[in-house]
């Protein structure tokens, strides 16, 4: 009798301390395990506590990733894009390996050296890791330049994914929400953002507009939906006008919204010079939708190891931001498909139905085309994704030309053949 009393009594003080017990164990591993509090996600806002200080905290907890990106500085673009390379400071030796794929680095570069513009960058990044696998490019004119992430060129219509993104996550539309709009697709005239329907009216939906890069309907968006605070929020979200954490120096991409509401139009279909991006930024930001919408740090480095055998760098995969939720993720995924399966990607990626290594993925994108103020340079962008149809493997893509002159082969084309020699190789592995 007595037992049974004090065996009640036990599993009623279990019931009492189990509680207890658990949330005493949340906060011990939330405060004391390394990394718990890097994958607290909220949206907009950094992820992670790994921010590098300069002063060896955080995951460079020997040598700083500010003080390593210094000392690559005076790297070449060919010797950083190696497997593995060395650099000295103050008279230590050491041994830097990258996160480069050396077939599809090799492949891209033979790519670009027949190329005939002024200046071209494509950068791969793995989604789910943030690791960049391929970093290529050239500048006719400044050969010694890290294109992929100094070079800023005007973002133009990749920023119908920041305003469909808004539309989506702050006001609940559909790929299916309809929208109306007078005169050209690609044109934006102060009395296309009336609201006026006519016989001359056309009517559209979210994805439709998405994939045509309809002007008018993202600069309608713009004015009476996400306004000025809404696309700063958004373009926040995807990196603009923040720093992005890397091994090398990357150019803050700048946004400037003007006070009127066509400046507003402007900038929210991206039909503007002034909004500028990194292929860098352009593969982050498929990345992050490919991902869920989690955009992850992104590295190039590995590791670091000092002569002797000593590690002083390792890369740590970290969620930077949490751009969007999983649904507007979702939806954005659907608009990107179909930019490449019926709207202007169309083009580049005729007939990867039938080829034996695209069709067994999901591929999406964005693509962008906006003159120089001078009329000297055509710029021509994309950013893209291709997944396993499982989803097991991802590849973002951000690809700019500036076209001198006679065009030659088109940011979507890299693209593609970039997909294809990826997961080729990963067929055969």
């Amino acid at each position: 009798m007595k037992s049974a009393i004090y065996q009640k009594m036990f599993f009623r003080l279990g019931d009492v301390c189990r509680p207890a017990a658990f949330w005493f164990f949340l906060w011990v591993v939330f405060c004391f395990l390394p990394g718990a509090r890097g994958y607290v996600f909220a949206g907009g806002q950094a992820l992670s506590p790994y921010q590098d200080t300069g002063n060896g905290e955080g995951p460079w907890a020997i040598l700083p990733q500010e003080t390593l990106r210094n000392i690559l500085e005076a790297k070449s673009p060919s010797e950083l894009t190696k497997k593995r390379f060395s650099f000295s400071r103050s008279g230590r030796e050491f041994v830097a390996t990258t996160s480069i794929n050396q077939s599809l680095q090799a492949y891209l570069d033979d790519l670009f050296s027949d190329s005939i513009g002024a200046r071209a960058a494509l950068v791969c990044i793995d989604p789910i890791s943030g690791r960049v696998v391929a970093m290529s490019g050239f500048d006719r004119y400044r050969p010694w330049d890290k294109v992929w992430t100094r070079r800023l060129v005007p973002s133009a219509s990749l920023f119908k994914i920041v305003t469909a993104a808004g539309a989506i996550e702050l006001y609940s539309f559909s790929s299916d929400t309809t929208f109306y709009f007078n005169g050209g697709r690609h044109t934006l005239y102060r009395y296309q953002l009336k609201d006026k329907r006519n016989r001359y009216t056309t009517a559209v939906t979210l994805v439709e507009a998405f994939s045509r890069s309809i002007n008018p309907v993202f600069g309608k968006i713009g004015i009476r939906y996400l306004k000025r605070e809404g696309l700063k929020e958004m373009a926040g979200r995807f990196l603009w006008e923040r720093p992005i954490p890397f091994e090398l120096k990357v150019k803050v991409s700048p946004l400037e919204i003007g006070p009127s509401s066509f400046n507003i139009a402007e900038v929210a279909s991206g039909f503007n010079r002034k909004t500028r991006i990194t292929a860098l930024h352009e593969a982050l930001i498929s990345a992050g939708i490919a991902n869920g919408g989690v955009i992850m740090a992104p590295s190039f480095i590995d590791m670091v190891v000092e002569k002797g055998g000593k590690m002083v760098y390792q890369n740590k995969f970290y969620p930077l931001v949490r751009a969007v939720n999983p649904r507007t993720a979702n939806i954005l995924k659907r608009l990107m498909v179909a930019t490449v399966t019926k709207g202007t990607a169309k083009k580049a990626f005729r007939g990867w139905q039938r080829d034996k290594v695209l069709r067994t993925l999901v591929i999406g994108g964005k693509t962008g085309t906006i003159d120089s103020e001078d009329h000297r340079y055509r710029y021509d962008l994309f950013t893209g994704f291709a997944c396993s149809k499982d989803g097991g493997r991802c590849l973002a893509v951000g690809v700019f030309v500036a076209h001198e002159g006679v065009l030659g082969r088109r940011s979507a084309s890299y693209a593609r053949l970039a997909f294809r020699k990826y997961f080729e190789e990963l067929d055969y592995k």
